[in-house]
């Protein structure tokens, strides 16, 4: 590489002066060859001075024509539409000719190409290989502002994981004392999980928590199309840190570079790969130097990458738990002005919030104050937390139900929903609307709960609360749209899942068929649509109130669930017709 850049700095200067030559002598040429210029009635006149001898005419697009005889050079311009030149050539001894071209172009386009080659060469010795890769390779191997993110700005993390990182962190703080223990220092970190779960805020802690320089960049920074920019970015990078220790390579989604090679090897990709492995433990001096890799694919990476030496410790960042949802919660709170309510309800929320990630959360806090902001208000009420919880899950709400048919059906199926749900597992609804949000005409939010090993019972009062919409429909209205689709799905599955595991309420019994296993899936259906009729025609009172109520309101809360089904006498509500 070195003795190809000192002869690409050798013959520059060479090209360069060759094109200014041949510049020159092209103009001294056409420059010293100047052609007398004649009116276009003299053209005539000039042939027939000749006396028979032959003459050249050549004309050109924009309408000047050459005349070149024995005795000298002559330049004209043909009238528009004249037809001398046929004539001419006709009655003398012309050689005709016709171009499109300038008289100039070849040198002109010679010369540009010769410029063109002159300066690719000279970006080819400026870049070594690619445009704009030496300026991607400067920006890889450059260190980026130490992160201001502690580990105390990090919610959300296992004790078992925290502790892990401290002893990591303890370790590289104090070399002497882990040498005189025979603790060798990590080379290498590896976090995965799902999406939004905090690894690159947890690389930036760390970098933070070693005051080191951090180097930060994406795998697919180093996927090239050109033959070895990948692998010498790769050595940029390292030898950089090398110089400015202690420092912190922290390479994100990098299953874009340490993917499993194939079998046969030999793409540019493996290339890069193999330059990263030998780097991280191929005789390098790398003391004082950490690096960490982030992943949420961790079955996509090379087991050479993987192994000790290179990855000391992987860490899994799982999505939260209640008490990580918390943390999270509490850590968005701060510097946000609160209603009372609000603040109250952090608890719940970090309830309710089952499945969230901490980006999420962090989406939704910004949601909030969006629409607080959009309102004129100086602080978050419970109404704008309660849309940004409905906006994350559900999506924006498009529309309004005016059809007042369609809104009464939407209001029967959503409260056979909700007093499903609010019989068989109080306290699980968080609210039920008939304001269309997303691609649901109206829904009931439920508060998640933390995943737990469900049990036939749990998993059939599932089934019944899903059917429950399409059981209302056809008690209260003959029969049910197109809108239970989405529910019977939910149900297939849940039931199709009890099958399989031998969840039955006949015991512990396994369908090896696939007509025993639609057979029994055939009468799970059945019990669970009995038992849903059943337990709405024993609380129609109720029913019908929380139609009513949604009708009214379009909304209720909860709470307010939860008190209209749980009261023993009620107003006499609008009739409802059963078909």
């Amino acid at each position: 590489m070195k003795s190809n850049s000192t002869l690409v700095s050798k013959l520059l200067p060479v090209i360069l002066a060759c094109v200014v030559a041949i510049t020159g002598i092209a103009w001294y040429i056409f420059g010293n060859a100047k052609e007398t210029a004649i009116p276009f009635s003299s053209i005539e006149k000039t042939i027939q001075a000749q006396n028979g001898k032959p003459v050249t005419l050549e004309e050109k697009r924009n309408g000047a024509i050459y005349l070149t005889t024995e005795d000298g050079k002559y330049v004209s311009n043909v009238p528009p539409n004249s037809q001398m030149i046929d004539k001419l050539i006709e009655k003398y001894n012309v050689q005709y000719s016709y171009s499109a071209n300038s008289r100039y172009s070849p040198w002109i386009m010679g010369s540009l190409v010769a410029m063109a080659v002159a300066a690719g060469l000279f970006l080819h010795k400026k870049t070594k290989g690619g445009i704009g890769a030496a300026k991607m390779k400067h920006s890889i191997s450059t260190a980026r502002p130490l992160p201001s993110i502690t580990l105390n700005d990090v919610g959300g993390l296992q004790e078992e994981m925290k502790e892990e990182i401290l002893q990591t962190l303890s370790i590289l703080k104090e070399p002497e004392r882990s040498e005189k223990l025979g603790i060798k220092p990590p080379k290498g970190v590896l976090l995965y999980g799902p999406p939004g779960t905090g690894k690159t805020l947890l690389a930036q802690a760390i970098t933070k928590e070693l005051n080191a320089n951090f180097f930060s960049t994406s795998g697919s920074a180093f996927n090239e199309m050109f033959i070895g920019v990948g692998a010498a970015r790769i050595r940029s990078l390292f030898q950089a840190a090398r110089k400015q220790k202690p420092a912190v390579i922290f390479i994100d989604e990098v299953d874009a570079l340490a993917g499993k090679r194939k079998q046969h090897g030999g793409e540019e990709g493996e290339k890069t790969l193999t330059e990263l492995l030998v780097q991280l433990d191929g005789g390098h001096d790398n003391d004082g130097i950490l690096f960490i890799a982030a992943t949420n694919r961790k079955d996509m990476l090379d087991e050479a990458f993987l192994r000790p030496g290179r990855i000391d410790f992987s860490f899994q960042v799982p999505l939260p738990d209640t008490k990580g949802r918390r943390e999270i919660i509490s850590i968005h709170a701060k510097g946000k002005q609160m209603a009372p309510d609000v603040l109250a309800s952090l608890d719940g929320l970090a309830e309710s919030t089952s499945g969230f990630s901490g980006a999420e959360i962090s989406s939704l806090f910004e949601t909030a104050s969006r629409r607080a902001l959009r309102g004129g208000q100086d602080m978050i009420n419970k109404e704008d937390m309660d849309y940004a919880i409905d906006r994350t899950i559900l999506g924006t709400s498009s529309r309004m139900l005016n059809d007042q048919e369609t809104k009464r059906r939407v209001a029967i199926h959503e409260s056979g929903h909700a007093l499903i749900a609010s019989l068989t597992k109080p306290g699980s609804v968080r609210k039920a609307t008939i304001i269309p949000r997303g691609e649901a005409l109206g829904y009931v939010a439920p508060i998640q709960k933390e995943l737990h090993l469900s049990t036939t019972s749990e998993l059939l009062d599932q089934v019944k609360m899903i059917l429950a919409g399409g059981v209302a429909e056809r008690m209260y209205l003959g029969e049910h749209s197109v809108g239970v689709g989405g529910d019977v799905q939910q149900a297939k599955h849940l039931l199709e899942q009890m099958v399989d595991t031998g969840m039955l309420q006949d015991g512990f019994t396994l369908s090896f068929n696939k007509a025993d296993k639609e057979l029994r899936m055939q009468e799970l259906f059945q019990e669970a649509i009995v038992q849903t009729e059943t337990l709405i025609d024993t609380h129609r009172e109720q029913y019908e109130a929380l139609v009513e109520a949604l009708l009214k309101q379009e909304t209720l809360e909860g709470s307010e669930v939860e008190e209209i089904v749980n009261q023993t006498s009620f107003l006499q509500p609008e009739e409802l017709v059963l078909a």
